[in-house]
């Protein structure tokens, strides 16, 4: 993603949009009530003509958003504010399609120097994708993982080996490996690391390395079972971990356990829940904040953002999660944001008792 330019005291900022991930960033930074104006197609009434389909820029008043996972498209749906007088398109309901290489002006009552920042951040810092392989000889999962967390890709079923000679071991290593390079070539990955028993581990690194080269780098290290169990192991494993702080340090998982810990040893070190996190924010305690992405358009995203960017203000991390990821599931017990604490922090039983209810 990138700023081209921007006026903050005008209340607007236009984007590039570089790669899929960055149509992700924007969903959950365009609200409902903001302005979106970009090049768009419209059909319109031409005298004598009927109907044509012309090319123009639109803004709109934002009432929703779409965006699925590895959708290279982020549908913008809302209210045409302005476009061509001719046309009487004002009032009259537009999808914006947002493709990689569009180009977005954001309008917005105040723009604040946070979202700017956050802009900036998102368009400058390193980005990677590693597909992650867990097979044996009866299933295997694949999973995109990338620095906004893992979302799995596919599971098959394996029809196994009769036997463990060379060829039957070979043949499933084909076949999986025809899977890896669907996502290979759609999905830009950078690496690979597969998870498998030893065997069937060597026979699939080196059919990879056959049909990649030296195009791709691969890495292998063992897993005792495959699909979904095998990611999650592949994860937890040292070598792995230490291969991805090449990259970025994937800490979701290491966060939500060490949160767990101290809600039974030290539970004045946590905070979880909107208003208990809020609180904590408040009061600068917020060391590092894990919320999960479906809370930045929900009904409570304004006092979500505010939430993040006291954090951000006051050098805080925070982490999002996708709404699809394992780990968002566990954060939805937790009310979808929780945070480690820089410090204790007493508080009276109404925080308590509210994130209870």
């Amino acid at each position: 993603m990138k700023v081209i330019d921007k006026d903050l005291k005008k209340g607007w900022v236009k984007i590039r949009i570089e790669d899929v991930d960055d149509l992700w960033v924007l969903k959950n930074i365009i609200k409902a009530g903001d302005i979106v104006a970009a090049k768009t197609l419209r059909d319109v009434k031409m005298d004598g003509e009927g109907k044509k389909r012309l090319p123009m820029i639109l803004a709109i008043k934002v009432e929703k958003l779409y965006f699925q996972p590895f959708a290279s498209r982020l549908r913008i749906h809302g209210v045409i504010v302005e476009g061509p007088e001719e046309y009487g398109l004002r009032g009259s309901h537009h999808t914006l399609n947002v493709d990689v290489g569009s180009e977005i002006t954001l309008f917005r009552e105040s723009i604040s120097q946070t979202l700017l920042k956050r802009l900036e951040f998102l368009s400058s810092r390193r980005r990677f994708r590693a597909l992650l392989v867990a097979a044996d000889f009866d299933e295997v999962s694949l999973a995109l993982l990338y620095d906004q967390g893992v979302r799995f890709l596919n599971d098959l079923t394996l029809p196994g080996i009769r036997s463990e000679d060379e060829s039957s071991i070979e043949d499933l290593a084909t076949r999986i490996t025809e899977e890896i390079i669907k996502y290979l070539e759609s999905e830009k990955i950078d690496f690979v690391i597969v998870g498998s028993p030893t065997v069937l581990r060597e026979a699939l690194v080196k059919e990879l390395k056959t049909r990649v080269g030296n195009k791709l780098k691969i890495f292998a290290d063992s897993v005792s079972i495959g699909g979904r169990a095998g990611i999650h192991e592949l994860l937890k494993r040292d070598s792995v971990k230490n291969l991805l702080q090449e990259y970025v340090i994937v800490e979701g998982e290491e966060i939500l356990e060490k949160f767990l810990k101290l809600l039974t040893s030290n539970p004045e070190r946590i905070a979880y829940g909107l208003k208990d996190v809020e609180f904590a924010a408040l009061n600068n305690a917020v060391d590092t904040l894990l919320v999960n992405e479906d809370l930045l358009t929900s009904d409570e995203y304004v006092r979500v953002e505010n939430i993040l960017s006291l954090v951000e203000e006051k050098g805080g991390n925070v982490r999002i999660v996708p709404t699809e990821s394992p780990l968002a599931i566990k954060l939805r017990g937790f009310g979808g944001i929780i945070a480690l604490l820089r410090f204790t922090l007493p508080r009276n039983g109404y925080f308590i008792e509210q994130n209870q209810q």
